[in-house]
């Protein structure tokens, strides 16, 4: 038997209706603020951890002493919003007091550092800044600078530029130098575009050395490294670029004949034969013969 229902009762379920979706709405509004700031504090402090990278490499020139000196260290430090340096600890030493003294002189001459974006709202900030030395100049660890106390906002952050330090690490250990640029000294930087899988999309060379080999050389490294480990769950975009600086140096090898030296050529032939092997090239022995008679003058 069927059962009629009314006007007024088919209006009173209509308002029930259209109350319940007002509820389940509002819900949805009220949480979109929420991501969007969050959001928000994520790209604000991914801004400001590059800027303070770049502010403390720039100051990076250390006393005359250390231009035969070359290593890696690790400093603690922690910076008000003021960007006032309240405390500076070295938590992996260079091996040298000298040093050691001359890079916390770095930090504290690098106040007032940047301050903070108004989205972070902590007092005070704590970051390990991983550096490496060589000769008088010293440099942060590419995306080596990472918060200490973690927090929401810097989860993102430090999750990717570690992804990107295994990434930039992943490419140098399939680096190989082109016998033909011996005796030449010059940068390259590549920027390459990586999916979720780890594939390589694109590639493109944002730092040309002025010489094709090693313009070459520099696109291969990238090449050679594919797969390359997977972006973290972090990551919001599905493509993910990353730049890597590199430095050629065929200069090194010009050495005059010694036993040690001899035995540093031979080693450094051995490598690069065994890197070479992946692509075509002089076989081992062209490579040899190539190296020996660039060094036999020297």
């Amino acid at each position: 038997m069927a059962v009629e229902i009314s006007s007024p009762m088919r209006a009173k379920q209509r308002m029930r209706m259209k109350l319940l979706l007002s509820v389940v709405l509002l819900g949805l509004l009220a949480g979109r603020p929420t991501l969007a700031q969050t959001d928000l504090q994520i790209e604000r402090a991914i801004a400001w951890k590059a800027a303070l990278a770049k502010h403390i490499a720039g100051n990076k020139l250390l006393p005359v002493e250390a231009r035969e000196q070359s290593g890696n260290a690790k400093m603690s430090f922690v910076i008000n919003r003021s960007g006032k340096l309240m405390s500076r600890t070295l938590i992996a030493s260079t091996g040298s007091r000298q040093l050691d003294a001359a890079l916390l002189a770095v930090f504290d001459r690098a106040q007032p550092f940047p301050e903070p974006p108004s989205e972070l709202t902590e007092d005070e900030f704590s970051f390990i800044a991983p550096l490496v030395f060589s000769g008088r100049h010293f440099d942060l660890v590419p995306y080596g600078l990472a918060a200490s106390v973690p927090t929401p906002a810097f989860a993102v952050s430090d999750a990717m530029d570690a992804w990107r330090k295994a990434v930039t690490e992943h490419v140098w250990r399939n680096r190989s130098f082109p016998p033909e640029a011996m005796g030449q000294r010059a940068d390259a930087g590549v920027t390459f575009v990586v999916d979720r899988s780890g594939k390589l999309v694109s590639t493109a060379l944002v730092e040309s050395t002025g010489f094709a080999p090693l313009d070459a050389a520099a696109l291969a490294m990238v090449e050679r490294s594919v797969p390359f480990p997977k972006p973290p769950a972090e990551a919001k975009d599905d493509l993910q670029s990353v730049t890597v600086l590199m430095t050629f140096d065929g200069t090194r090898l010009n050495l005059g004949p010694s036993p040690e030296r001899e035995k540093l050529l031979q080693s450094w032939i051995e490598d690069q034969a065994k890197l070479n092997a992946k692509s075509s090239g002089p076989s081992d022995a062209k490579l040899n013969s190539m190296l020996r008679s660039i060094c036999r003058g020297c």
